[in-house]
């Protein structure tokens, strides 16, 4: 965590329990409220900051502004709003940070997964929205002395950015919440929505009660109400990621090595129980992301065709892994339909980077670009592939990988693009399912079923907070990270190998195995406990 090297004069709120003050950016200067030209209203209930001035130059230069912070007092919480406006007609506000200090300090909770983490000396960064790691709601609940937990937490019925910075000093707690303006929607002046914060009896307590307030907002449908999970989907409890070709070229299983697969799960499980998620079922795994289409050494569309027709008649749905926002840069036609839909950051830099897919040691891989699914062209490319190969192979369902990607882009904006397209799908495809990689609350409005337990080090299972919080709306699975039963092969570039090969058997999450290289012949009794825990679910958890 980087900070400042001196103190910017500020105007600050002392309230009972803590102290208060805010701090706006726009992309090329940092506005403080200037406490010359500030009034503070208080009653009972209210505290009001009103100011007709800004400072800037770490409050040596004053500014033409105005700024209103109202904090309402309720039932032991406290509901902080803030509006800036600056007369400067070229500066756009981009973000609005309100610091608290005066809490003791505690271990941080409501993360995506149930343990506590200790705030670091350096200072813990935790983004909002944000699928694997950090938070998928914007809510963090700490730990102290007593019974009581505090708690943060932002009140928006929009995705936008939220940061939650903590530091320590010495036994105090300082929390630094940050909201970002959509960046196509940033203007001279910025109206934060409400920051909650306080005390709760317990961490169930506010979780249940952020539930409440996230299904409102997003208009999150219960699990048994959704229209787009078909019929055939709620029959399945056993997810087997077949792998196909790796990144490289190597090849775990072609198209008739599959199917074997397939066959060798459904003598096991009712073939009905089962959906076989294919990742590099296109050829080289990401390599061909944007080109989507039989691969010629994995058997070619005969192959394929052959695939397709004789797990329909086995009774086993296929699932297709594509990627969402993801296309390589030697794919045809990439500069009419790619070059203009790379996702920017909110300052309208192009975000690229990669992963080590060949274990080169360096994540300097040219190969891929990552795109906004909101772009009209890439959005309508992605669609026509996945319609038309869905068609063509009688494919009822499709992965997008890196759902839970947002980015604040300028240009479009990402979450309603997932929106778009998922709408798309279900409008030219029936009694179709849609999956992705990954959770955070508002995406569960769009996506069904999603991906959990991605690690680089630490399992992060979404459910294990606050279980209702997924099994109210969707279904998760294991991560392509988990390891396969046999040799703990991901078949992936995370990990390579994970000694994790099992999921927990919750509600939640459906029982996920990991096939590459002969994992069925190779490691038969660990499969059967796999399918021991699918039989199991289906039992429990299904009707």
């Amino acid at each position: 965590m980087q900070d400042l090297s001196y103190t910017f004069l500020n105007k600050h709120l002392t309230l009972e329990c803590c102290d208060l003050e805010l701090t706006a950016y726009s992309f090329n200067n940092v506005y403080s409220i200037d406490p010359a030209c500030s009034s503070i209203v208080e009653s009972e209930h209210v505290v009001l900051l009103k100011a007709s001035g800004l400072l800037t130059d770490g409050g040596q230069t004053k500014v033409q502004g105005s700024a209103e912070v109202r904090v309402q007092k309720q039932d032991g919480a406290f509901t902080v709003s803030s509006r800036f406006a600056i007369k400067d007609c070229l500066e756009e506000f981009r973000s609005v940070k309100l610091t608290v200090r005066g809490f003791p300090c505690g271990k941080i909770l409501g993360l995506n997964d149930a343990r506590p983490r200790t705030i670091p000396e350096e200072g813990l960064i935790l983004n909002y929205p944000e699928g694997w790691r950090d938070l998928g709601t914007p809510l963090t609940v700490l730990t102290q002395s007593g019974e009581k937990v505090l708690y943060f937490r932002s009140l928006d019925d929009t995705v936008r950015r939220k940061i939650f910075a903590f530091n320590r000093q010495g036994d105090s707690l300082i929390a630094e919440l940050v909201f970002e303006e959509l960046a196509g929607k940033m203007d001279s002046t910025i109206q934060s929505p409400d920051w909650e914060f306080g005390f709760a009896a317990s961490a169930e307590e506010i979780y249940e009660r952020h539930e409440a307030y996230v299904t409102k907002t997003f208009a999150l449908p219960t699990w048994e109400e959704r229209k787009d999970v078909p019929i055939w989907a709620r029959d399945i409890s056993l997810i087997a990621a077949i792998h196909g070709q790796h990144w490289t070229g190597y090849i775990f299983n072609d198209y008739a090595g599959i199917l074997e697969n397939i066959k060798r799960l459904a003598d096991k499980i009712e073939p009905k129980r089962i959906l076989a998620y294919l990742p590099g079922w296109e050829g080289r795994y990401y390599w061909k992301y944007g080109a989507y289409g039989p691969d010629e050494r994995m058997g070619g569309a005969e192959g394929l065709h052959r695939l397709a027709e004789e797990s329909r008649k086995i009774g086993v749905h296929l699932c297709p892994m594509y990627g969402i926002n993801v296309a390589g840069i030697h794919v045809d036609g990439f500069m009419e339909w790619g070059d203009v839909s790379e996702a920017r950051s909110a300052s309208g830099n192009i975000r690229r980077g990669s992963v080590d897919w060949d274990a080169s040691r360096h994540y300097d891989h040219g190969s891929g670009r990552t795109l906004n699914p909101g772009a009209p062209k890439w959005q309508n490319r992605l669609v026509r592939q996945i319609v038309a190969l869905s068609k063509e192979y009688g494919f009822d369902a499709a992965f997008l990988d890196i759902a839970a990607y947002w980015e604040n882009d300028p240009n479009h904006a990402v979450y309603d693009g997932v929106v778009n397209l998922t709408a798309r799908l279900h409008s030219e495809l029936d009694d179709f399912l849609i999956a992705g990689e990954a959770w955070y609350d508002a995406l569960g409005a769009a996506i069904p079923l999603l991906q959990c337990g991605h690690t680089d080090g630490r399992l992060n299972w979404h459910d294990e907070a606050y279980p209702p919080r997924i099994e109210n709306h969707v279904r998760e699975f294991g991560h392509l990270c988990l390891g396969d039963p046999a040799e703990e092969s991901t078949g992936v570039h995370e990990l390579g190998r994970n000694p994790i090969w099992r999921c927990p058997l919750r509600k939640s999450i459906i029982p996920t195995l990991t096939i590459t290289d002969g994992t069925l012949l190779k490691a038969e009794k660990e499969v059967d406990l796999v399918i021991s825990d699918a039989k199991e679910y289906a039992v429990r958890f299904l009707k």
